[in-house]
């Protein structure tokens, strides 16, 4: 009867902790998404989904290597994939 009594209480103590932590997780995400955007306002085409062929006037390149191919929207100078240098 007692052990009845016990796993309730645990059950309600685990619940009450993993309700209280969705909840803060909710709101960083909150916290985070309304800092990316004052961050795109104040700061435009630094962000980070800002990042790939949208971005005016950055050129793309395509890997040399003949079994790679990757294309490359950053500047760099080797490829992300397999390492072989950019002429």
């Amino acid at each position: 009867m007692h052990g009845d009594a016990v796993l309730i209480v645990l059950l309600l103590v685990f619940g009450c902790v993993a309700f209280g932590f969705g909840v803060i997780y909710l709101l960083c995400q909150l916290f985070a998404w309304v800092w990316r955007g004052l961050l795109g306002i104040f700061r435009p085409g630094r962000g980070a989904d800002e990042v790939g062929p949208r971005m005016p006037g950055l050129r793309s390149r395509v890997c040399p290597n003949e079994r790679c191919r990757k294309v490359e929207y950053r500047e760099a100078r080797f490829c992300s994939q397999c390492g072989t240098r950019f002429s």
